[in-house]
């Protein structure tokens, strides 16, 4: 028999991965009531998590350890490591802006409708312009860092050397965050090599917010995500919508070079001009809005000045609520309780220790997300989109 055989059905699974100096951890703790959890900073061997019940653990007792592994803090409670999702990130970061919730981030890259091939996949687009895509409206960075995710795959690998200068340099000493490209205190050497890198990317998102502590905040949320893992896809602006996009309009001779637009913005329509400008034919304009009524008003407006858009579809996006131990993810649907307990006994009679299922939804603590989501269609200026009547729908075929 061979040494590697294995009888039919035996599966092999690979053992959890270890931590890292660098990496975020979630970490569950075993108070004395409940359990209560903690994402930690980017861990080094000298820094301290704090957590409660007064105690804390330092990032040299996590380096090293096991994804599931129990470890003491400073009070003797348990705690376990887990490595968070990103849902679970997003919602437990820190925030200067109140963040695209998790299922609401999804449904609207599912809107962006993305289909990146991977280098080599394709000839033409290794070989053409690269895919770029304009966020206007940073904020925290969550939909930033759900697109960038999503464009991960069609951009070549990161050297390692250059992902370790990215995850441990600082920034520059009184840096004034207006572009990520050159915010970090590195050799020219390492800045030459990541420039030459961005200037191979096939797929790229520009995010852009006229607070520059939003842009840098959400730099460092996207960053600290799984050791800067989708970093390289993004780029940070800091300024206007009309000046970033109409240098990039007369570098570029006038033509459009954006495939995809989000505009998450108070007054979307008094910015929407110059990105329908630089939106490619077929290319999408994703407006997100917490009212109805201000999609009514962007529609009013791409109708009176005739831009060359459509609106192909408005969706509500439902709020959920969120509850799971302490931990939450709004990562949509609805949360329902499913677990097996022991009925206390009634008082003065003997328990029979039968286990029971409980199966109900959840009451959540918070409600999270929510708003309407528009999707517009970029047209050729010589060809108007044709608008439905009233009350008239395109027949659909099966």
């Amino acid at each position: 028999m061979p040494s590697n055989y294995k009888p039919y059905g035996l599966k092999t699974t690979n053992p959890p991965p270890s931590s890292a100096e660098h990496d975020v951890l979630f970490l569950r703790q075993h108070g004395a009531k409940h359990a209560k959890w903690h994402l930690s900073a980017p861990l080094k061997p000298g820094s301290r998590v704090k957590l409660s019940y007064g105690a804390s653990i330092y990032g040299r007792d996590l380096i090293g350890r096991r994804i599931l592994d129990i470890v003491r803090d400073s009070a003797g409670n348990s705690v376990v490591l887990h490595e968070p999702s990103l849902a679970s990130y997003i919602i437990n970061s820190e925030r200067l802006a109140t963040p695209i919730y998790p299922n609401d981030a999804a449904t609207i890259v599912s809107l962006l409708d993305l289909n990146p091939s991977r280098p080599g996949e394709d000839e033409d687009e290794d070989q053409g312009p690269p895919f770029e895509i304009f966020e206007a409206g940073t904020g925290m960075g969550s939909l930033t860092l759900h697109i960038a995710r999503a464009l991960h795959a069609a951009n070549p690998p990161l050297p390692a050397p250059l992902r370790q200068t990215l995850i441990s340099s600082p920034f520059k000493p009184h840096y004034d965050f207006a572009t990520s490209r050159g915010c970090l205190d590195i050799s020219s050497e390492e800045q030459a090599s990541l420039d030459e890198y961005a200037s191979s990317r096939r797929a790229v998102l520009h995010t852009l917010d006229r607070n520059s502590k939003h842009a840098r905040a959400a730099y460092k949320l996207v960053r600290n995500f799984r050791r800067a893992q989708y970093l390289p896809s993004v780029d940070f602006h800091v300024g206007s919508v009309d000046e970033y996009l109409s240098q990039r309009l007369e570098h570029n001779g006038g033509q459009p070079f954006l495939s995809r637009a989000i505009l998450d913005l108070p007054s979307a329509h008094e910015n929407a001009e110059r990105v329908i400008e630089a939106l490619h034919p077929n290319g999408l304009l994703i407006l997100f809005k917490p009212s109805i009524s201000q999609i009514a008003d962007f529609q009013a407006w791409s109708t009176e000045t005739k831009q060359p858009v459509r609106m192909e579809k408005v969706i509500e996006l439902y709020s959920t609520t969120t509850s799971e131990g302490g931990v939450h993810d709004s990562s949509g649907g609805r949360h329902w309780d499913v677990k097996t307990v022991v009925p206390r006994a009634e008082q003065g009679q003997a328990g029979n220790n039968k286990p029971v299922q409980v199966m109900r939804p959840k009451v959540g603590e918070r409600v999270a997300g929510g708003g309407f989501v528009a999707v517009l269609r970029r047209w050729p200026v010589s060809e108007m989109p044709v608008r439905e009547a009233p009350g008239e729908e395109a027949e659909v075929q099966e």
